[in-house]
């Protein structure tokens, strides 16, 4: 893997716009797979989340809705684990660079949250609902977020390919009891 295997960001949010409207075409590569798994994970905990918030939800309901939450999110910090190991073995880090604040695989899960927030935002305002205009308020404000993210990450890739930026390799330490 090299760093031309990292893809930018605009291309990871049209393949993550793609996988939404049902066409989950892998490009080739590692790191894609990965992403696309993790877009599916928080796609995932997203419904699930939904479920737990239902008005009409039975206890049972919900606490199954929460423990299938916490096997996705152990399984969504291995996957962010993972794909910082694809990038370091990409874009190979400078041990004396100054240290960023957050990895690309921890940047990589707040795009596809961001990517999934966006295209539920946009579903629902083109709904027949009676809130389709307060939904359809909020798009500016999320495709601006959402430039914002893919510039920060771009900016962080690019550091990190000069040896201008470096980061701690993502560790999954939160316990879960589904672990044990």
């Amino acid at each position: 893997m090299t760093v031309e295997d990292v893809p930018a960001s605009s291309e990871i949010v049209t393949v993550f716009d793609e996988a939404l409207r049902g066409n989950r075409t892998v490009p080739p590569g590692v790191l894609m797979s990965l992403l696309l798994d993790l877009l599916e994970s928080n796609l995932r905990q997203w419904r699930l989340e939904d479920v737990s918030r239902e008005r009409d939800a039975s206890d049972a309901s919900v606490a199954a809705a929460k423990r299938s939450i916490d096997v996705l999110n152990l399984a969504r910090h291995r996957l962010v684990q993972d794909i910082d190991a694809a990038v370091v073995a990409a874009i190979p880090t400078v041990p004396t660079a100054p240290l960023a604040t957050e990895s690309p695989g921890m940047a990589f899960d707040r795009l596809s949250v961001m990517v999934i927030r966006l295209h539920r935002t946009e579903a629902a305002a083109a709904s027949d609902s009676i809130d389709a205009g307060t939904f359809a308020s909020r798009l500016p404000g999320l495709r601006r977020q959402l430039a914002a993210l893919c510039s920060a990450i771009d900016t962080l890739l690019e550091e990190l390919g000069a040896g201008r930026r470096r980061f701690v390799l993502y560790q999954h330490l939160k316990l879960y009891a589904v672990e044990a």
